[in-house]
């Protein structure tokens, strides 16, 4: 009997995996072991999730040493099937190399046509549905190609989320001098990969809810050229306390899971908020790629904005973000803050 039946993999970053890991709980996977590969540095998302999550982390980073490392877990513990989610292309080749009996994935890039034996079609381009859905749509199409009956309801499974919980919210924000729910957290950086609201509008912003209380700035210092312009202007107001790589992984759930809200682009600590089910607001970018149809935090308090156009238009630049006003974004944080308060 193996170790485990099933690995799942997203090698990925933090929203990510966060829209990823619901997907175990399709009907298909039921009554199996489930084991997850995930990014080096990405535990404490499986390991604070309800339920906690069984996984192993390997670099992204190609390296001979990672190849065997994976090769040898196979080996090991002599999984039945993987799933490959996304991943780098030395991942399909180590379970190729292990004899893993069924190699699923989504057929896209070169290694998934060399190294997977079960190939799924997805047009991922077309953005037509949230990440969450065309994982749960791999899953299942992969295990009716298997014999697998369809899954009844199976529309039912794509409102299933990821449920996180924080480790020690109160020693925490005693630690960092916070009480709960009197504070709200902003988070402007992001990896890139969208575009994002302009930094003076975020410095509007926190200057706006500053006069209303506490302001916790979040982020790391791979997001300087967002955050910089925000803490000269900012960050020695007596009302904004800059924790700008200060907080490690369960810290971070710490300070978001009692925060009266959180404010962030589309970035994985806004997916994190969510699922810990504090009021999350998005600011998305209104490109087909980026926009919240496909990268939408889910959780039980959620709100996004973008700028209402096309998304199909072509070249829609930086300046388009500059439609989401600072009130607009505002008024309708407060209202949402109201509506999961009253719930």
């Amino acid at each position: 009997m193996p170790s485990f039946e099933t690995v799942l993999i997203r090698m990925d970053r933090i929203g990510d995996l966060v829209v990823s890991l619901p997907v175990d709980t399709h009907p298909a996977l039921g009554g199996q072991r489930v084991h997850w590969f995930i990014t080096k540095g990405l535990g404490f998302v499986p390991e604070q999730s309800k339920p906690r999550r069984e996984f192993t982390e390997f670099s992204r980073r190609f390296s001979i040493f990672e190849i065997f490392r994976m090769i040898r877990w196979f080996k090991t513990n002599k999984p039945f099937q993987v799933i490959v989610l996304h991943a780098p292309w030395w991942v399909t080749f180590s379970a190729w190399m292990a004899g893993v009996p069924i190699r699923m994935g989504r057929k896209s890039q070169w290694h998934s046509f060399l190294f997977l034996n079960l190939g799924i079609r997805q047009k991922r381009s077309d953005a037509d549905r949230h990440e969450s859905d065309y994982n749960f749509e791999l899953v299942e199409r992969s295990f009716s190609r298997l014999g697998v009956r369809t899954t009844a309801r199976f529309d039912e499974l794509l409102d299933h989320y990821l449920e996180l919980e924080a480790p020690q919210p109160e020693k925490t924000l005693s630690a960092k001098g916070l009480k709960a729910r009197q504070y709200r957290v902003v988070h402007p950086g992001m990896g890139g990969s969208a575009l994002n609201w302009p930094s003076s509008y975020y410095i509007d912003l926190i200057e706006a809810l500053a006069r209303e209380g506490t302001v916790v700035v979040t982020g790391t210092n791979a997001d300087n050229k967002f955050l910089a312009p925000i803490k000269a202007a900012v960050g020695s107001h007596e009302k904004v306390r800059w924790m700008v790589d200060e907080l490690k992984g369960p810290e971070l759930l710490d300070v978001l899971s009692l925060a009266k809200s959180v404010v962030a682009p589309s970035t994985g600590v806004l997916h994190l908020a969510a699922g810990l089910g504090t009021p999350s607001f998005g600011i998305y970018s209104p490109r087909k790629l980026e926009h919240p149809k496909r990268w939408a935090p889910r959780g039980s308090h959620v709100e996004t904005i973008a700028p209402e156009v096309n998304p199909d238009t072509p070249k829609i630049n930086a300046s388009i973000m500059k439609v989401v006003s600072v009130q607009d974004v505002l008024t309708r944080l407060k209202e949402l803050e109201k509506n999961s308060h009253a719930s």
